[in-house]
C-alpha cells in the first residue's frame, strides 16, 4: 500500500477519534453528579485525614455500592498530589483516554496478524461513538466501565507474551482491575480459559490461586446488594425475554432510533446481537480447530473448512486466545447486566451506559471478519462495516447531541441550586445523602482542594435572587402553563422564541420569601439553535414546601432577559 493512502486511512480513522474528544472536552463540567461526590470528593478527604496508613488504603478500598473502585481512586489522588485540587473536566477526559486505550490495544492485536488498515476505519467509528454519552459525561462512569475493559483486555495482552515479566504484569494490571470494579472480577475466569486453551498449566495454577484469592478480598467486608436473586426468578419466569435482552445488548450499537417504541428499537440491535453471538461461535470454533489440544472437540467437516481458511492456518494460538478471552469478558458482563437489571426496567438492555460493550463486541468482529474473509468477501464486507459502522456514529451525534447540551445545562442549574439551597446534585431533601452531600463539600472546601466553579452558567447569577425579587427588573407579558404532577412542577410554553446553545437557554426560576430555585428548561425543537416553546419538570424532590412565583431566566449572548410569568405554585 502506497504512503498517501496510508495517510489518507490514518486520516479518515482520527476523524470520530477527534470528534469524540473535541465534543467530550467541549461539554464536559466541573461539576461532580450523584455517585461522583462520594467516590471523589469525599474518599479525598477521608484519605487526607486519615490517621494512619491502615485508614488510607481503607479509603481507597472502600466499597461504593455494587464497587469498589481503586483505579478512579488513585487517579484522583494523582491529581491532588500533582495539583492540590481535583478537577472534574480533567478526571473525565483521563476517564475518556480508556477508550482510546481499548482501541489501541485491540488494533495493535489485529495489526500485528497482518490486519488490513481499511479495517481501523470502521473499528474506531464504533468505538468512538456517543451513544454512551452518559458515561462520557460523568466522572466516576468514565473511570470506571470503559477503564476497566481497558484493563482487563492489557492484561490479556500481556498473557500472549512469554516472558515472566509480561505474565507479572498481566497479574498485576488483573489485580487492580479487580478493585477498580466488580466487572473487573471476570477477567479471571476469562484469563482462565486464556491459559487453559494454551495448556500453559503452571501459569493457569497461578492465575486461578491469584484470582481465587482476590476475588475472596474483593467481597470481604462486601456491601451485597440485596434481591438479586430476584433475577433467578425473573430468569424462570422470562426465559425468551431475557435470551432475547441479551441479543439486543450485545448489538445495542445498532441503536440508531431511540425515540421510536421500544418493541421496533430493539430490532436492529437483536439482529446485531445474533450476528456477533454467531461469529464469536465461529470463531472458537476455528481457534479449537488449530490446536492439536482441543480440535478434536470439533467435527471433522467443521475441521476441514477451517484448514482450508488461510487466516486460522497462519492464525498462533496466543492470539486466537487473546481474541476469545476478550470476546468471553465482554459477553460474561453483558449477560449479568441482562440477566440482573432486566427486572427493573427491561429498556436498560439499550441503555446509554452500557453501551461500551456493544460498540467494543461490533468493533472486533468488525477487524476479525476482515481478516478472516480477507480472500473471498473481502471488499464487501469493508464497504457493508463501513457503511454501517457510520451510519450508527452519525445517528448517535444526531440523537444525542441535544441531549448532552441539555444535560449539561441541568447539572449547571442543579450545582446552583446545591450552592443555594443545599441540595441539587442527586440527593433529595431533608434525607441522610442531602446532609452527607452538604457536609462533603464542606471539607473539600475546608482542604481546599474543589469549589464550584464561578460562574456556573452566567455572570448574572450572583444577583439573581435579588433581581428576581426586585418586580421592577422583570419583564411581563409571557404565558406559561403549570401542573403540579406526581414527581413534580412541568411548566410549559409553546411559543416563547429564544436561542438554545451550549451556553443559551431558558432557565425557570421558582421565587418566594425564602427560597429560591433555578431549572435548566427543555427545548421543543431537539436540533434546532432557534427555539420556540419549552418544557421542564422541576422535581419535587429538592424543593421546600412553599409558595413561589414562577420566573424565565433567559440566558442569550445577545443580553439576558428577566421575565415575570405572573403565575404563582405551592408545593404542599
Amino acid at each position: 500500500m502506497s504512503s498517501s493512502k496510508r495517510y489518507i486511512i490514518f486520516a479518515i480513522t482520527l476523524v470520530p477519534i477527534v470528534v469524540f474528544y473535541g465534543f467530550s472536552i467541549s461539554y464536559s463540567i466541573n461539576v461532580p453528579w450523584f455517585d461522583d461526590i462520594e467516590n471523589i470528593p469525599y474518599f479525598l478527604a477521608q484519605y487526607l485525614d486519615a490517621p494512619s496508613w491502615y485508614g488510607k488504603v481503607a479509603a481507597l478500598l472502600r466499597p461504593n455500592n455494587e464497587h469498589r473502585v481503586l483505579s478512579a481512586r488513585l487517579i484522583v489522588y494523582l491529581q491532588y498530589l500533582f495539583t492540590h485540587t481535583i478537577n472534574f473536566r480533567i478526571l473525565n477526559l483521563i476517564g475518556n483516554l480508556t477508550v482510546l486505550g481499548i482501541f489501541l490495544v485491540i488494533s495493535r492485536a489485529y495489526l500485528k496478524h497482518k490486519g488490513i488498515l481499511y479495517g481501523l476505519i470502521p473499528a474506531a467509528f464504533f468505538i468512538f461513538n456517543l451513544q454512551f454519552y452518559s458515561m462520557t459525561f460523568m466522572t466516576i462512569m468514565s473511570l470506571q466501565y470503559q477503564l476497566i475493559i481497558f484493563e482487563v483486555f492489557l492484561s490479556f495482552y500481556l498473557l500472549t507474551k512469554p516472558s515472566k515479566s509480561a505474565f507479572l504484569g498481566a497479574i498485576l494490571v488483573a489485580l487492580v482491575g479487580t478493585y477498580s470494579m466488580g466487572n473487573g472480577v471476570m477477567g479471571w475466569p476469562a484469563g482462565a480459559l486464556f491459559l487453559l486453551y494454551l495448556g500453559q498449566w503452571n501459569r493457569l495454577i497461578v492465575w486461578i490461586i491469584t484470582g481465587a484469592l482476590a476475588i475472596v478480598g474483593y467481597f470481604s467486608g462486601y456491601a451485597f446488594v440485596q434481591g438479586n436473586d430476584e433475577g433467578f426468578i425473573y430468569f424462570f419466569n422470562h426465559p425468551f425475554k431475557v435470551i432475547i435482552g441479551f441479543f439486543a445488548f450485545t448489538g445495542g450499537i445498532l441503536d440508531w432510533f431511540p425515540r421510536i417504541t421500544f418493541e421496533k428499537r430493539m430490532l436492529l440491535p437483536v439482529i446485531g446481537g445474533i450476528t456477533i453471538v454467531s461469529f464469536f461461535i465461529y470463531y472458537v470454533l476455528g481457534a479449537l480447530s488449530i490446536s492439536t489440544r482441543w480440535q478434536r472437540i470439533v467435527p471433522a467437516f467443521a475441521r476441514k473448512h477451517y484448514k482450508q481458511n488461510t487466516y486460522f492456518q497462519q492464525l498462533s494460538p496466543q492470539w486466537a486466545a487473546f481474541w476469545v478471552s476478550c470476546f468471553v469478558y465482554l459477553f460474561i458482563n453483558s449477560a449479568l447486566v441482562v440477566f440482573f437489571r432486566t427486572r427493573f426496567d427491561y429498556q436498560l438492555v439499550l441503555w446509554a451506559t452500557y453501551k461500551i460493550y456493544p460498540g467494543t463486541l461490533m468493533a472486533m468482529t468488525c477487524l476479525l471478519s476482515l481478516q478472516i474473509f480477507r480472500w473471498r468477501l473481502h471488499s464487501l464486507l469493508v464497504i457493508v462495516f463501513i457503511g454501517i459502522s457510520l451510519v450508527s456514529w452519525a445517528s448517535s451525534y444526531w440523537h444525542f447531541v441535544p441531549q448532552v447540551t441539555q444535560d449539561r445545562k441541568q447539572r449547571l442549574a442543579f450545582a446552583l441550586n446545591q450552592q443555594r439551597n443545599g441540595v441539587g446534585l442527586g440527593a433529595e431533601k431533608k434525607s441522610a445523602f442531602a446532609e452527607f452531600v452538604v457536609k462533603t463539600f464542606e471539607r473539600s472546601k475546608s482542604h481546599g482542594f474543589y469549589q464550584f466553579p464561578q460562574p456556573l452558567i452566567s455572570s448574572q447569577e450572583s444577583r439573581l435572587e435579588a433581581l428576581f425579587r426586585d418586580s421592577t427588573q422583570l419583564k411581563t407579558g409571557v404565558n406559561v402553563k403549570t401542573e403540579m404532577l406526581p414527581y413534580g412542577l412541568e411548566v410549559y410554553n409553546d411559543s416563547f422564541e429564544f436561542v438554545n446553545s451550549k451556553e443559551e437557554g431558558v432557565f425557570v426560576t421558582l421565587t418566594s420569601p425564602t427560597h429560591f430555585y433555578v431549572f435548566s428548561a427543555e427545548p421543543l425543537l431537539h436540533r434546532s439553535r432557534t427555539q420556540k416553546g419549552f418544557r421542564i419538570n422541576c422535581p419535587k424532590g429538592v424543593i421546600e414546601n412553599d409558595t413561589y412565583q414562577v420566573g424565565l431566566w433567559v440566558v442569550q449572548k445577545n443580553g439576558n432577559q428577566l421575565w415575570n410569568t405572573q403565575q404563582s405554585v405551592t408545593f404542599p
